[in-house]
Formats: structure tokens, sequence, C-alpha cells
């Protein structure tokens, strides 16, 4: 584990890249941290010069996990301390949702039809399922709710140290992230893992083993993984993590999908935005 803020006084010059697996309670939240520890990346298609179990040697990125339980006074902090935040939560609610709150809230007419799709999703869930990437949970009408009101939190104390909010469209320090379609297209999903046990044969555990050796091989010429290796082999939270800093370190490089129209990015800034990662894990390193 590394204390962020003894590190970062040694290497601040070094880009810094967390990843949230945020949940509505600190002991279910998942924190993996990247940071750049080279002057740029091994070119890619070149030979690995390590091996799995000790990493990468030419690696440019380290991940590590930051040592604290994961509270909100916690992420707060650590938000101040790094330069892109990469969070498995919903940013913001479905702008229909919204209106028909604030209409019930007043006795006005209620808004919405017997389709209550429109209150339940945002644009960006209905764009990542219309792409096959999966199914996001409603941010309002499922227990996803409780995270998206603890991330809406973290947002408001975020903007207080940064001096403003960070755009929801992940135009800024903070973008939106969904592990479960990063992992569908890089093809490196396994079905059933998320929870288990401690077993070492529980399926969830290996599961998650499977991923991670998939994770090592496609990046092991520019990342370093050892130090979070059986952490994320241990808890899917980890690795949701984990994915999170890598798909936030991908959007900024470009490689994720960008709303397509005016109407998504005028509810992207408020609903926010899923980033989902356009290229293979051997292309996304950002020098």
């Amino acid at each position: 584990m590394v204390n962020i803020a003894t590190r970062r006084q040694v290497v601040s010059a070094t880009m810094q890249v967390l990843g949230i697996d945020l949940a509505a309670q600190p002991k279910s939240t998942g924190l993996v941290l990247l940071s750049r520890v080279g002057a740029g990346p091994v070119a890619v298609g070149s030979e690995a010069t390590g091996s799995e179990a000790t990493g990468s040697m030419g690696a440019t990125w380290r991940a590590e996990l930051p040592q604290g339980v994961a509270t909100d006074e916690f992420l707060i902090e650590l938000g101040t301390q790094v330069d892109v935040i990469g969070v498995d939560a919903p940013l913001g609610w479905p702008e229909p949702f919204v209106l028909a709150m604030q209409a019930h809230q007043i006795f006005d007419v209620w808004p919405g039809t017997e389709n209550r799709r429109p209150l339940t999703h945002r644009r960006t869930d209905d764009w990542v399922r219309d792409q096959g990437w999966g199914q996001p949970m409603s941010a309002s009408a499922d227990r996803l709710g409780s995270v998206a009101m603890r991330c809406a939190l973290l947002q408001r104390e975020w903007a207080k140290q940064w001096g403003n909010a960070a755009p929801r469209d992940g135009s800024g320090r903070l973008l939106e992230v969904y592990p479960a379609a990063a992992l569908r297209v890089w093809g490196i999903g396994q079905p059933g893992y998320k929870g288990g046990t401690k077993d070492p044969q529980d399926s969830a555990r290996l599961a998650r083993e499977k991923i991670m050796s998939s994770l090592s091989r496609a990046t092991e010429s520019w990342l370093e993984l050892s130090a979070v290796r059986a952490a994320c082999i241990a808890s899917d939270h980890t690795l949701d993590a984990l994915l999170s800093a890598v798909i936030a370190l991908a959007a900024q490089n470009g490689c994720t999908a960008q709303p397509e129209t005016e109407e998504d990015l005028r509810l992207a800034k408020t609903e926010g935005w899923i980033h989902v990662p356009l290229k293979e894990l051997q292309e996304i390193c950002l020098a």
C-alpha cells in the first residue's frame, strides 16, 4: 500500500489517476491509484521484458493501493491529490426524473407516462445498452440510488477543493466509467466475477484471477500490476477500481466513446456520460 500524502511529496511531478469503485458504504468501496513512473511508454507491439508475477521492467505506469479506509473524508482528500478520477458511479440523474420530482413537489402535473424508462435511465445508460455493452443500473429506481447520492456529495466537496465543479461529461478531471462495458470491449470479461468467498477455488475468485491474467498480459509493456494483483483477485471492488483507473487513463488519451449528438452532449453535462474504451488495452497508454 502507498501513503498518498507522503508519496506525492516525493514524486509530485508524476501524473496520478485514481480509480474508485464507489459503494454506499466505505467497506465496499474499492480504490486503486495509477502513477506514471517513466519518461514514456514502451512502443506498442514490443516484446515484454517482465513476467506476470514481477510486472514489466519497462512499465510506464504502476498500480498501487491507497492506504486508508474509503470514507467520504478520505476520498475527498484523495481527490485533491490526484490529476484524474475515474469513478464507477452515476454522476447525475435522468433529466426527466429530476423534472418529475420538481413537479411532484409543488403538486404540478406529473409529467411521466406508462413508459417509465425515461425516468429511470439516463441517455448514456441507453446508449451503452444500445451498443451491446451491458445494462447500466438505474440511478433513480434501484439500489444504485444510494451510490449516486454519495457521489453527488463527493462532487460537491471536490468542487470546493478544486475551485469549481468538474463537468459531468468527463471533459475535466472527473469521469464516469463502467468496468463491465470495458471488459466486454476488451474481450476479457468473465461471468460471475462478483462476490464470492475466500476459498482459493471459489468460482468468483477464479474468474477474477482469469481477468487479472488477461489484463496483465495485455498491459505488460506499460503497466506494473504486481502491487495490486492479489487484492484484485480477492475483491471485485478492487478489481473494478483498477479497471476504473485504466478507463480514466484511456479517456485522457482520447480513447473512449464521446457524446455523438448535440442532445447527447447537452444531457451529458447534467446527467453524466459513461466513458467506454474504444481501443485495445495495448494501445491506451498515455505518454
